[in-house]
């Protein structure tokens, strides 16, 4: 059962992470439709880039997890 809620734990952080990433991406380009300056974007960009990173790096603990409690419990 350990593994079931590690899985459960990662999951939630990787769903959250991704729609944290799609409202990033949002404001980037309403920013960008709305010309901002410079500056702006270049820290809406690193923002919309972190988060991105962050929910892969979440997707891959995910399957990790999920495989280990596949191979664990059956």
């Amino acid at each position: 059962m350990f593994w079931t809620g590690v899985w459960f734990v990662v999951n939630m952080f990787f769903v959250a992470s991704v729609i944290v990433y799609l409202f990033m991406r949002r404001a980037y380009a309403m920013a960008e439709q709305q010309g901002a300056d410079v500056g702006r974007m270049k820290v809406l960009k690193a923002r919309c880039k972190w988060t991105g990173i962050s929910a892969i790096l979440l997707f891959c603990g995910m399957a990790a997890s999920f495989v280990t409690n596949m191979a664990v419990n059956g």
